[in-house]
């Protein structure tokens, strides 16, 4: 079994296109599974009316959003506090 220090560095290209992979998927459940509580909010309590799916869309674009630009940058600061980095 090798240790972690045999392994072989992974190249930035990699890391970033993993990134971006993991932005993209959680951008579409995300943005999925809020437009799918908004159909069934909007069917169930607001007589089929839009604005309920336009905003729980925006709600979960607007959280994978943040969360894809926390993965590219570990220092964004939330609520005026300083994310340490991660190790």
């Amino acid at each position: 079994m090798s240790s972690p220090v045999d392994a072989a560095p992974i190249p930035s290209e990699e890391v970033l296109a993993r990134k971006w992979d993991r932005c993209l998927s959680n951008f579409l459940v995300k943005a999925g599974a809020a437009t799918s509580v908004g159909i069934v909010t909007s069917v169930l309590l607001f007589r089929k009316k839009t604005w309920p799916v336009a905003l729980a869309a925006g709600f979960g674009i607007g959280v994978a959003y943040e969360q894809c630009q926390r993965s590219f940058d570990p220092n964004v600061t939330l609520n005026a506090v300083r994310v340490p980095k991660q190790a």
